[in-house]
């Protein structure tokens, strides 16, 4: 009868972990998925302790306890992580520990987006104390049973996908689903079974005031062989400066209310109850459960995102300069336009005046007041002579055949007498320029200069000490009409762009 009230103990032991599943429950590993789940060792580019103890079922005597310690961290800018966790998980005379270590390697396609794979290899070991089993007869030879500890290797394995802010993740604890042996001595062994375990879990993260706030919905489910699948659903807020706050429901067991402060940039502390949701609710009591979280320096994907903004800034201060080079370009431009614009008046009304004065001048202008006095017989002087042309340094502004018209080899002008360009001309002396812009900043004349270089165009430049305007000249002759003549022509159907008449005394 003794004998098999033993292992009765023991069959209550079995089922009541396989009926919860083997794993100790935790309410605020929100803040610790790693513990398991290995790929998400290192995911967050930190380094940190955790503590976390849970007391279940306050009003039963005997009740379930854990206590854990977790340390996460990376390594290689977060190209791989590890991590470490022990617990100790009683009930009345049964308890649990074990320890486990991880690394995952991270697997980056972006900034955001990465695949994880996560490995954890530990020893787990369970034990009955036979001293405090509660018998009549604590004399009965039967409680001298060698009943020893049963402890085994055991191994997890977890992948977890990161799309942005979305994450999922699969995980497989007790993998090798060992076999654990307390005694031999009855007829046949009293054995543990570690059921191979199945986790399932989700979470997307909305990121609110450029991430000083996150809301993050969650759901995990948890599943093991012979055994009710479970399903935990819920919802987490964090300020990330001052506090958080969450609350979740565990199917056919609990709902769960967490709250935590962060009492300093790495140090948080954190609470959780659950209310039991079981007929026996009034009966069991509820469970309590503190988490304290230490982190160490500052986060690497914290650091990598500032980073990011910072170049975002950069460029976008470089852009905003940029912008303003260009605008103030465009404004020294139009002021260059409105310059020249007037001075391209100017001359035009030089010209006409000119045109008039010497019209009225002219002395076969019957206008002209002189023309009578200074030729009484209303004759020109130079009629005398028939071969005498008009133009006193007879020259013929459309008449070249006599000139040296070999350009110089700079530039695709062709077709004028060689002292008329640029490269021969001293910029500045007096004549009649044929100019292509004219600029109130030497800069944009340089430019100017470099884009009619290119294009192959013998090209010069000089300051008109008088206006202070810079001139970009591309020919110039020593009268007007023939300057006149290029200009209108566009130096022969040579130039496309708009030419103008500088006049130099």
């Amino acid at each position: 009868m003794k004998k098999q009230y033993i292992i009765l103990v023991l069959a209550v032991f079995a089922f009541t972990f396989s009926k919860a599943q083997q794993l100790p429950l935790y309410s605020n590993y929100f803040f610790t998925p790693y513990i398991f789940n290995p790929a998400m060792s290192g995911a967050q580019g930190v380094t940190e302790i955790a503590i976390l103890n849970k007391s279940q079922w306050s009003d039963m005597q005997g009740s379930p306890s854990t206590s854990a310690i977790a340390a996460n961290g990376d390594l290689k800018d977060m190209k791989f992580g590890w991590s470490v966790y022990a617990y100790n998980d009683k009930t009345d005379i049964i308890s649990r520990s074990a320890i486990y270590g991880s690394y995952a390697y991270h697997v980056k396609f972006s900034e955001k987006n990465s695949l994880s794979l996560g490995i954890s290899a530990g020893y787990l070991n369970n034990a009955i104390d036979a001293s405090n089993i509660r018998v009549d007869d604590k004399f009965d030879p039967i409680l001298s049973t060698n009943l020893t500890d049963g402890g085994q290797f055991d191994m997890n394995f977890g992948v977890a996908l990161h799309l942005g802010d979305f994450m999922i993740g699969a995980s497989v604890p007790q993998m090798l689903g060992s076999s654990v042996t307390y005694s031999d001595n009855f007829d046949s062994p009293i054995q543990y079974q570690l059921i191979r375990h199945y986790i399932v879990q989700t979470q997307y993260d909305w990121r609110l005031q450029n991430d000083r706030m996150k809301l993050s919905p969650f759901i995990v489910m948890r599943a093991a062989d012979g055994v009710k699948p479970q399903v935990d659903a819920g919802l987490m807020f964090d300020y990330t400066q001052f506090f958080f706050v969450g609350a979740s429901y565990r199917s056919s067991y609990a709902v769960a209310a967490n709250v935590g402060v962060h009492l300093t940039e790495n140090l948080t502390f954190g609470y959780a109850h659950d209310f039991s949701t079981s007929e026996y609710a009034s009966s069991l009591g509820g469970s309590n459960e503190i988490m304290l979280r230490w982190r160490f320096g500052t986060s690497k994907k914290d650091k990598r995102l500032e980073n990011e903004i910072k170049k975002l800034k950069d460029k976008q201060n470089r852009s905003s300069e940029e912008t303003e080079e260009m605008i103030n370009e465009r404004l020294d431009e139009f002021k260059d336009e409105i310059r020249r614009d007037n001075a391209k008046t100017m001359e035009e009304q030089k010209k006409e005046v000119m045109n008039e004065v010497m019209v009225l001048y002219d002395p076969n202008n019957p206008n002209n007041p002189n023309a009578n006095r200074q030729n009484p017989n209303n004759q020109n002087p130079n009629n005398n002579n028939p071969n005498n042309n008009v133009n006193p340094n007879n020259q013929n502004p459309n008449n070249q055949n006599n000139q040296n018209t070999t350009p110089p080899k700079n530039t695709v002008i062709k077709g004028y007498d060689a002292q008329t360009y640029p490269s021969n001309v001293q910029p500045g002396s007096s004549g009649y320029y044929v100019t292509a812009g004219v600029f109130g900043s030497e800069n944009n004349a340089f430019k100017l200069i470099k884009r009619l270089e290119a294009q192959g165009i013998d090209v010069k430049m000089f300051r008109d000490s008088g206006n202070g305007m810079f001139y970009v000249f591309v020919m110039k002759f020593s009268n007007y009409a023939q300057a006149q003549q290029a200009k209108d022509s566009g130096l022969n159907g040579q130039y496309n762009g708009k030419l103008w008449v500088k006049v130099v005394e």
